[in-house]
């Protein structure tokens, strides 16, 4: 050893070492090399772990199952289908869009102002905006898209909320829109897509419909048409989209988006647990069960901005045009037993007629808790003297003693409308028993969909359950105000209030959101007294996507293509970056 030139052993004198030492010391080398390998397998996962991260990165086509086929994938007649919406929504762009809390923002637009006087709204276009084929989006697409809703030859849906409502264009980025009426909600009128002036304007009335840009469009949103896919019969199975590189906003990860349509949503349920698509747009709760593997899903029940509700006929029950007896009538009902027995916990108890979430919701009232025993105590004698008194103004008749013996045998009758749905009858069944543990005689009558605009407009009900869309804007008279009783209105109570009728009147006319705000939730207060209505939960969407998928965000719902809000942020695709912390 001490004539050797090196002091460490090369490999080959390595191989001789068994011959020096002992077995107990080869063993104890043996333990040692496994502590250095873990030590620096730890302190190179610890590296990774601090220094590396996974970030997003392009590519990937996303696929997603939709019950339904496009038909008129264009700004001017997409709202009456949702897949047209649902594509509009990702080709085309528009002046104001919701984000995912339901608030109203810019999008082709970077400000804009309303005169002192709540007449005039003027909007400055952004700069950097360019139709999918490359040319500029300008003042004059919006001024022009916006004369075609209103001209009643093109037969637009949008456009009975625009009939009195003129546009000028000031420049190539400013436009502004004139009303003869202060009017708050109009901007959350203003989400509809834009329409390129240059591709459209050689059509007609008649022929416009007939266009193939109806289902090969030209837009600036995020993505862009690229091809569709038609079955023997001319039905389209597939379309696709592909990213919009010169996008204004934030560009997309994905590179396609590709949509599959089925029939129903049993083919789309099937679909998807083969593996063959990544979303389904909306599940119904009764099919949940009917997914595989649902923690390879993400399930997202995103808030609806609508509201499930009892609404009580005055006019045609005697009992019910008394606000006590309505008062008592919510106490007796378990809202939070509903929900869960019925809707799994993921629909959400209402306490009034618009979302927490909604800027006009009032927190300081006080709303009506399930109180079935003080319910029980209340209504036992109210319905004594009910049906007493009814008996006393009732026409003597020869089977009087028969129907007196029936009251005091059944007590209390009242009777519930629904529309035929599993669900329905799984609400009403819950109403039924909780009005019968406090005295009252629950009637169930089904009817069709088609039936319920008749039996509401001829108010020929004494209670109907009945939902209501809401909406983005806190805007509710339409639903609320006394001139909407009669005929089509959607007053489904015939409710009337002077007071509210000056509230949702000054609500309307006022720009100045706080005070509007004010107004909103002062009708709140009232609406807690009078109970014009049971408000009783809000339904949730419920919107399903591979755990490939990533990205998605949301909470709440204005309407289904919403959902797409965050399109830009969905990733199939990673890559790993080196931190420098």
């Amino acid at each position: 050893y001490s004539l050797s030139p090196r002091k460490i052993p090369n490999s080959k004198q390595l191989k001789h070492l068994n011959r020096f030492l002992t077995k107990k010391e080869i063993k104890f080398l043996k333990v040692l090399f496994l502590i250095l390998l873990a030590s620096v397998s730890y302190y190179l996962f610890t590296v990774f772990e601090n220094k590396l991260t996974s970030i997003p990165t392009d590519g990937g086509t996303y696929i997603e199952g939709v019950v339904g086929y496009p038909k008129n994938v264009n700004p001017l007649y997409a709202s009456g289908n949702d897949v047209d919406k649902d594509l509009s929504f990702l080709i085309y762009s528009s002046i104001l869009k919701y984000n995912n809390d339901g608030e109203l923002v810019g999008d082709l637009v970077e400000s804009f102002r309303i005169d002192k006087e709540g007449r005039n709204y003027t909007f400055k276009i952004k700069d950097n905006v360019y139709w999918h084929d490359q040319t500029k989006l300008t003042a004059s697409d919006i001024v022009f898209t916006f004369n075609l809703i209103k001209n009643p030859e093109y037969k637009s849906p949008l456009r009975q909320a625009f009939v009195d409502v003129s546009i000028q264009k000031v420049d190539d980025l400013t436009v502004k829109f004139s009303l003869p009426e202060p009017y708050a909600p109009f901007l959350s009128l203003l989400t509809f897509g834009i329409i390129p002036k240059d591709l459209w304007s050689g059509y007609n009335p008649d022929s416009i419909i007939l266009s193939d840009l109806n289902l090969k469009p030209v837009g600036s949103g995020p993505f862009k048409f690229k091809t569709l896919y038609k079955s023997k019969n001319g039905e389209i199975k597939e379309y696709e989209l592909e990213i919009n590189e010169d996008y204004y906003g934030k560009k997309p990860y994905l590179e396609e988006i590709k949509f599959e349509f089925f029939v129903d949503r049993q083919e789309a349920i099937s679909s998807l647990n083969n593996k063959q698509i990544m979303g389904i747009n909306y599940l119904p709760f009764e099919k949940r069960s009917e997914l595989l593997a649902q923690n390879s899903l993400n399930i997202y029940d995103l808030i609806q901005a609508q509201t499930v509700s009892l609404f009580f006929n005055s006019e045609k029950n005697e009992f019910l045009a008394d606000k006590e007896n309505r008062l008592w009538l919510e106490k007796s009902i378990n809202k939070q037993e509903i929900v869960k027995d019925v809707f799994y916990n993921t629909y959400r108890p209402a306490t009034g007629v618009y979302l927490k979430e909604n800027p006009a919701y009032n927190n300081e009232v006080d709303h009506h808790g399930y109180n079935p025993n003080e319910a029980k105590n209340y209504f036992k004698p109210v319905i004594e003297n009910y049906l007493e008194e009814k008996s006393n103004t009732e026409e003597e008749e020869e089977n009087k003693d028969t129907e007196e013996e029936n009251n005091e045998e059944k007590g209390l009758q009242l009777e519930l409308t629904i529309v035929g749905t599993q669900k329905n009858d799984e609400v009403a069944q819950k109403i039924k028993k909780y009005f019968n543990e406090v005295g009252i005689d629950l009637n169930i009558k089904v009817i069709t969909g088609e039936q319920a605009a008749n039996l509401i407009a001829d108010k020929d009900f004494e209670i109907l359950l009945y939902g209501q869309e809401v909406g983005g804007d806190p805007d509710i008279f339409s639903f609320w105000h006394s001139s909407q009783r009669n005929g089509k209105g959607l007053n489904i109570a015939g409710y009337n209030n002077a007071q509210v009728d000056k509230l949702l009147t000054q609500g309307r006319r006022e720009t100045n959101q706080e005070i509007r705000m004010e107004k909103y939730r002062e009708i709140q207060e009232i609406f807690n007294i009078e109970v014009p209505a049971i408000f009783l939960y809000s339904p949730t969407y419920t919107y399903i996507q591979s755990r490939d998928v990533k990205g998605f965000s949301g909470n709440i719902l204005i309407s289904p293509e919403n959902r797409f809000n965050s399109v830009s942020d969905w990733y199939l695709k990673t890559k790993i970056k080196l931190s420098r912390n």
